[in-house]
């Protein structure tokens, strides 16, 4: 436990720092653009986030698990194929809705596409430095693109260069090449490939369920936006993503958790440990702590931060911080799914959870407007996790049983 809580402290502190320069750029932006500009900066970049998440689909955890539980090492020619198909894959489809939100002119669709390829890149070297569990240089692929965001911050808010809605979309996609820097670091026996497609069909269907509960997962905030920019306008989505962005900061726990306790719980398999369910226990008790005094202190960070043209997004905070810290928890608890290879469980959850934010988005949404889509998100929140000790349960008595 001690060990794994190091790790996490370390994966989460780079997270965090990755997060407040992430923030300071978004807070200047948010600042610099007028509030339906920003609304159509916060759609397309939550967009570019969910589509490079095909580029993924499930591929990166499959692959973590498996090459350190079976010691398969074949699989790193085939992973290369993967990603090569899914970025193929997931171009046309940024073009279609691009195109049907009507964010396809000037130069963002160029901007959108190369994000893709940086994406592609960066989820690759994520992968191989989670199962050799290189920590540092796992969170270091964030560090230096976000570095470059805080520069730019700076920059813009010193008065050194001036900033339109498509230069900030650049900013925020360009910036993620930088993380190609972290290639130099990495062993020489991922550097060497070759295209392996004999086993493509198998993996992908492999990867499929824990690929649409992560499309659904990442894709989640340009679903909410989506729904906000439907209800009303781009100035509706402004509003709605700078509370969404405050409390997703606890989804950053989500993300250290699940990156140190994949390989950590991978090995423990390989060696015929039980999995440790008072680790999860003690963690999901702090998530909630920290989501409790969360509250308080988000509330400073949009009057500091974003100005008073975002004061509607206050009353939205406490839903979507519970939401977050709910998210937080029955997502890194999914990673037990994958150490049994029960990634089905996980699409079941998310697939169930995103049916129920879409109804109750559509009852709640015409009456209680952005209180009503911070609502849904928080009940189906808290039924995911509900879902998701229940599959968890089921599994166990299943192996028992046999």
């Amino acid at each position: 436990m001690k060990k794994s809580l190091g790790k996490i402290i370390l994966v989460g502190s780079g997270n965090v720092i990755n997060a407040l320069l992430g923030f300071a750029f978004l807070s200047v932006v948010a600042k610099t653009l007028d509030l339906e500009s920003f609304g159509k900066y916060a759609l397309i970049t939550t967009l570019l986030v969910a589509i490079s998440k095909l580029i993924d689909f499930g591929t990166n955890s499959v692959y973590v698990a498996e090459s350190i539980s079976k010691e398969n090492e074949s699989l790193t020619n085939l992973f290369y194929t993967l990603k090569t198909i899914l970025l193929g894959i997931s171009i046309p489809i940024s073009f279609i809705i691009l195109t049907l939100l009507k964010l396809n002119y000037g130069n963002l669709v160029l901007y959108f596409i190369l994000g893709l390829f940086a994406y592609t890149i960066n989820y690759t070297l994520n992968a191989f430095f989670q199962k050799d569990e290189k920590f540092i240089h796992l969170v270091s692929l964030n560090t230096i693109p976000a570095i470059i965001k805080g520069i730019f911050a700076y920059l813009i808010f010193s008065g050194n260069i001036k900033m339109d809605m498509e230069k900030a979309f650049m900013v925020f996609s360009l910036s993620i090449f930088s993380s190609v820097l972290l290639v130099f670091f990495l062993s020489p026996k991922y550097k060497k490939f070759k295209l392996d497609f004999s086993h493509v069909k198998k993996y992908l269907t492999k990867s499929t369920p824990a690929g649409i509960s992560q499309l659904i997962y990442e894709g989640w905030p340009s679903i909410a936006n989506s729904i906000a920019k439907i209800a009303k306008d781009f100035s509706n989505v402004g509003i709605f993503s700078i509370a969404e962005k405050i409390s997703n900061v606890l989804l950053l726990g989500s993300i250290s958790i699940f990156t140190v306790l994949l390989p950590k719980n991978a090995y423990a398999k390989k060696r015929h440990e039980k999995y440790n369910f008072k680790e999860v226990f003690y963690i999901s008790i702090l998530i909630l702590i920290v989501a409790f005094f969360g509250i308080f202190i988000s509330r400073f960070f949009i009057s500091g931060f974003f100005g008073e043209k975002f004061n509607e997004s206050l009353p939205l905070l406490g839903f979507l911080i519970f939401a977050s810290a709910f998210t937080s928890i029955h997502t890194f608890m999914e990673h037990y799914f994958f150490i049994e290879e029960k990634t089905n469980y996980i699409m079941y959850i998310n697939a169930g959870k995103l049916f129920l934010f879409l109804v109750l988005s559509y009852i709640l949404v015409p009456t209680l407007s952005l209180k009503g889509l911070s609502l849904s998100s928080l009940v189906s929140s808290i039924s995911a996790l509900m879902f998701t000790v229940f599959f968890i349960r089921k599994n166990q008595n299943l192996s028992k049983s046999v």
